[in-house]
Parts: C-alpha cells; structure tokens; sequence
C-alpha cells in the first residue's frame, strides 16, 4: 500500500501539466537546493540546513530543515518524547499545486508534514525572482493574512 501510494506521487509530479509536456513556467520546473536564507530585518542565514524544493508543471514538493543546526540523531532504544520532538520538529514538508501571476507565487498543499497545512483553503503567497540558475522565494502571507516576518530564501538549480 505504501509503496503503491509513493508511486503515484512520483507519477503525479512527474506528469507533464502543459500542451505536449511544456512547463507552465517557463524556468522553474526542476530541483532547487536552498542556498541561503534572509529575515526580514537583514540577517542572514548563509549555511542553513538541507533543503530541497521541486516543481514540475504545475506540482510542487519542499522540503526543509527550518533549524539552523543538524537534527540530533534518535537514541537507540527507548525513544522519548522530547526526543521525537527534537528531531521531527525542525523538519517541514508538503507537496500539492503552484500558480503564478507576474511575480506572485501561490502554493496550495495537498499533503503536508502539518495537517493544517492541507486544509482545502489553505494556501501560501509568495513573491518569486528567476535569473539563470537562481530562485529567490520570499513569503507574504497565507490563508490567514500577511506574513509577519518575511522571509526570503535563495535557491540555487540542481544540475
């Protein structure tokens, strides 16, 4: 059943959405490794954790270590709570549909770490800049209004 359900994941994300397999965004489709990141008062963030964001078509994936350390590894053994949480805390993932319109972004999850995320009027906006080999993605808000620190986050293409 797993196995059967990743599959159809890689098939949905693999799929083209254009006429005859064009990308709907011109660029973007691709694996993109996040490069670094910048708050909105101006610190950066220049050797962040792992994080990879995918699109194709018109389907996206990220995923993100959002610490700004390694996760600890699990112990072995019994496994605690609070070492469930240091470990699965610092990790953020989803998956669903994009659409752009000029430089706005709108991402709406179908599966996600974080049940709320996935909620059917749940959404992310962002604002988007492509030159070459880079993709700077900053936040705006969600379903819930503005967002309160943005933040921007470089990617570099994979190759």
């Amino acid at each position: 059943m797993r196995s059967a359900a990743l599959a159809m994941c890689v098939f949905a994300l693999s799929a083209p959405a254009g006429v005859d397999g064009q990308e709907l965004v011109p660029g973007l489709d691709g694996a993109w490794q996040i490069a670094d990141m910048t708050a909105a008062g101006g610190q950066t963030l220049s050797s962040p954790q792992p994080g990879l964001l995918l699109f194709t078509g018109r389907f996206y994936s990220y995923v993100l270590v959002t610490g700004d350390q390694p996760r600890p590894q699990l112990p072995a053994g019994v496994v605690t709570t609070a070492d469930l949480l240091r470990v699965w805390n610092p990790f953020s993932a989803n998956a669903g549909t994009f659409e752009v319109s000029g430089e706005t972004m709108i991402r709406r999850p179908m599966v996600a770490k974080n049940p709320d995320t996935m909620a059917p009027s749940a959404y992310n906006e962002y604002t988007y800049r492509l030159a070459a080999d880079t993709l700077w993605v900053t936040t705006v808000g969600t379903e819930s209004g503005p967002a309160r620190n943005p933040t921007t986050v470089r990617y570099i293409r994979l190759r």
